[in-house]
């Protein structure tokens, strides 16, 4: 029996002895597993902060991209407001130019009207003094006749 137990006691210092180098393994895989996963999550986080910082960038360049675009729009509605302001000057200026041109034209006609209707008064004018000379001339005959009778 004491043999037995010396056995029992080498098998179960054995055991022991296997059962401490289980738990030590275990505890080193969990050490092991928690160091991976640590180091797993470390890659992870670095690739979802450069993911982020693209997506940033990308948002930002989209921001960009639409004040750029939204400026080149403006600078064209600005172009084309001004080509328009300058083309109803234009206008104004050639309406301007044309009444100044009917205005001369019926100043000139007015003008023609004027200088035949002066010339016909004129004329007319004339035509009255010279008749009145005549019917003055014809008084003056028959007045010299009647005095010629009369003497």
């Amino acid at each position: 029996k004491i043999a037995l137990r010396i056995r029992n006691v080498a098998f179960a210092g054995a055991f022991q002895k296997w059962s401490e180098n289980v738990a030590e393994s275990g505890r080193m895989a969990a050490v092991l597993f928690k160091i991976s996963s640590r180091i797993k999550n470390v890659h992870l986080a670095g690739a979802f902060q450069r993911w982020s910082e693209n997506v940033s960038e990308s948002l930002r360049m989209v921001s960009v991209m639409t004040k750029v675009s939204s400026r080149i729009k403006n600078v064209q509605i600005f172009r084309a407001f001004q080509r328009w302001g300058e083309n109803v000057s234009e206008l104004r200026r050639m309406v301007s130019v044309m009444t100044k041109i009917s205005f001369r034209i019926r100043n000139v006609q007015l003008a023609g009207a004027y200088h035949r209707w002066s010339e016909n008064a004129a004329q007319s004018g004339r035509m009255a003094s010279v008749m009145s000379k005549i019917v003055l001339r014809i008084q003056n005959v028959a007045f010299a006749g009647a005095f010629q009778k009369w003497s």
